[in-house]
């Protein structure tokens, strides 16, 4: 049966629409004249276009030579591109174009990912939702502090944080395979998702959907192949940039943190204690639904994984979007939404005095919080059946 579009969707629809039409005419003469948009892309552009050529894409030497002579750096420091090389196969028409154009490309390409992860988010958590509460999470999502930095640098997380909801998009409409296939972004930047893949992983060999599993298989196959006709070698470079690679970087994360303190490096492992984790929640999967459980995975993860930059924050947009559900049928209650507006006041000043990545771990633990405050106060007022189930689980384990 034909259904037709509501007419608060379609003025979401077209909201929409106004505000990537505003923005396209907005910012493209600001990316040809600046480097917005091109800071960490020109390492990831540098890296695709040597593999595009056949060339190590991770060679120091002529990662400089290309961002000297094609990019026009002036950066004073060549940028590397240290991510799995899935990331090139994504890239890689981008790598075939000059730089300031492919830098342009890339903006909206990220804005498009940006906007439509947004769109799904609004799908998969707020479906009750108000067509007023899903324009204003969109909102949200455009004006986060993390998806303005990533867009200004020109990051890759994007590419992460769109295959991350798109796979939960796709698992919810029993697309399995498609859902398994897109899982192959999240190779891009792996620490950011670890729990959360292993968690879909976990959850669609419970429920025997292994098409899932053979579309990633099939992903992962596809871009290995196609890599290697690009550059056979390609095996004997990823050797040899894991010398260089290994750098213990001071990022976002608490073992960041703490090793910049001065105390132990050992807490840059700290995410590898809490690996059953998914595995307890696909067991418990009649409890926990499959969109709670990443959203809590993917809010675990961000301050306790390996390394993560500020910008990789953006895809704490995944929970913020159960928070929003929760919040949109339990009421708005004024401490928690001020608490919320003086956060991102916070943090966007912080971004304008403050350079040390470490000093940023405090945004994904005061998600934490709200995360858990909201979540306690829709087991206190929502009266569905997940709800019931969750507090009769909760009440027999910690009875």
């Amino acid at each position: 049966m034909k259904t037709t579009p509501s007419p608060s969707s379609f003025w979401l629809y077209l909201s929409l629409v106004a505000i990537s039409a505003v923005s396209v005419l907005s910012v493209r003469d600001i990316i040809l004249s600046t480097n917005f948009g091109g800071i960490d892309f020109m390492g990831y552009w540098s890296a695709t276009h040597l593999i595009s050529q056949g060339e190590n894409p991770y060679s120091l030497e002529l990662m400089t030579a290309v961002q000297r002579l094609e990019a026009h750096s002036t950066l004073g420091v060549t940028l590397m591109s240290w991510n799995p090389p899935t990331l090139f196969i994504f890239l890689l028409p981008l790598g075939l174009m000059p730089f300031v154009t492919a830098k342009v490309v890339w903006v909206f390409i990220n804005m498009t990912l940006v906007l439509s992860a947004g769109w799904m988010l609004t799908n998969i958590y707020m479906q009750a939702a108000s067509a007023r509460v899903r324009f204003a999470f969109l909102i949200f999502v455009i004006g986060f502090p993390a998806v303005l930095t990533g867009i200004y640098m020109g990051q890759v997380t994007f590419l992460v944080f769109w295959g991350m909801v798109a796979c939960v998009a796709l698992m919810k409409d029993n697309r399995w395979f498609w859902a398994g296939a897109v899982l192959v972004l999240a190779t891009i930047k792996p620490h950011l998702t670890v729990l959360s893949v292993i968690y879909i992983l976990v959850y669609m060999a419970r429920n025997r959907q292994w098409r899932g599993w053979l579309g990633l298989a099939l992903a992962g196959i596809t871009c290995m192949v196609s890599l290697l006709l690009l550059r056979p070698g390609l095996i004997a470079d990823l050797q040899g940039s894991t010398v260089v690679a290994g750098v213990p970087w001071a990022t976002s994360t608490l073992g960041g943190l703490i090793s910049y303190l001065g105390f132990s490096d050992a807490a840059r492992y700290l995410i590898i204690l809490l690996l059953p984790l998914p595995f307890l929640l696909a067991k418990h999967s009649d409890t926990f639904s499959l969109e709670l459980s990443v959203a809590l995975l993917t809010l675990i993860t961000v301050p306790t994984t390996f390394f993560g930059w500020s910008y990789d924050q953006a895809i704490l947009l995944i929970p913020i979007a159960q928070v929003f559900a929760w919040m949109s049928r339990s009421g708005y209650r004024w401490p928690v939404v001020a608490s919320i507006v003086c956060a991102m006041l916070l943090n966007y000043y912080q971004r304008l005095v403050v350079i040390n990545e470490t000093y940023y771990v405090w945004i994904p633990l005061f998600w934490w919080v709200i995360f858990v405050v909201e979540w306690r106060t829709s087991l206190l007022t929502d009266h569905n059946d997940a709800s019931s189930k969750l507090r009769a689980f909760l009440n027999y384990r910690f009875r």
